[in-house]
């Protein structure tokens, strides 16, 4: 006899895409990051006032340090959620199968074929948990990725902006030196500036510091989920051999 499924779990397994300009916070933050600089490309009046505070581009340091595809990896919870809703609709496909069929078979075979195929839906149903924490995680990695980039742009901003005015205030100053004053007052402008701008950087790499912490915390954690889903599947039931029935 055939059985009508009473869900579709096939149609849950599409290719997870993400709209960044809808369900990536602030639209796109970490590309904009990533591309920081490519269209302003620092001036020589900017480059020169990083010169005086850094020995290395915080633009391009910075890049490196949050590099990677972050919308591939959002893409990844889609996935999981998929996964999970199949688990639940191929649960629920075995569990309406197994009552029909309990209802015109009857003896000890119909008996054990029922422990059997309801212990297989419940195993199926619980692998949905997994892939719903597995969702939630790479959500949570996400969205601390998506607000670390929004920390980073701003304090990037911020040192381009002081590196302009600590440039233009060296080019005055150079252009005084004939003076013998304007070299000194421009150095004792300029001072409090590449404070800011050190401060600034040392705050920028914090915020990535905090944000590695919360990735290695989250590595470990799907790591010990998948470590779960493989445990369940090892675990599921098998029939000891294939049913022969007597009257065929």
């Amino acid at each position: 006899m055939g059985f009508a499924d009473v869900a579709k779990p096939t149609s849950r397994l599409v290719a997870p895409k993400v709209d960044g300009d809808k369900e990536e916070p602030e639209g796109g933050v970490v590309k904009d990051l990533l591309s920081f600089g490519d269209v302003l490309s620092p001036s020589w009046v900017i480059s020169k006032g990083l010169e005086i505070a850094f020995d290395f581009n915080p633009v391009d340091e910075a890049k490196k340090l949050i590099a990677g595809d972050w919308e591939e990896y959002a893409q990844c919870a889609k996935a999981w959620k998929a996964m999970g809703d199949f688990c639940e609709d191929l649960a629920e496909n075995i569990k309406a199968g197994n009552t029909a069929l309990d209802k015109s078979w009857n003896g000890n075979a119909a008996d054990a074929a029922y422990i059997y195929f309801e212990t297989l839906s419940k195993d199926i149903a619980e692998m949905k948990d997994s892939f719903v924490d597995l969702k939630e995680n790479y959500e949570k990695t996400t969205e601390a990725v998506w607000n670390a980039a929004e920390a980073c742009g701003d304090l990037l901003q911020g040192i381009l902006d002081t590196a302009a005015i600590v440039g233009l205030t060296a080019l005055a100053g150079a252009s005084t030196s004939f003076t013998l004053f304007g070299p000194a007052i421009a150095a004792g402008a300029i001072a409090g500036e590449v404070i800011a701008m050190i401060n600034m950087w040392s705050k920028l790499t914090t915020v990535i510091s905090e944000l590695q912490t919360a990735i290695n915390g989250s590595v470990a954690l799907v790591g010990g989920i998948s470590s779960s889903i493989e445990n369940k599947a090892i675990k599921f039931p098998l029939p000891g051999k294939a049913y022969d029935s007597p009257v065929v």
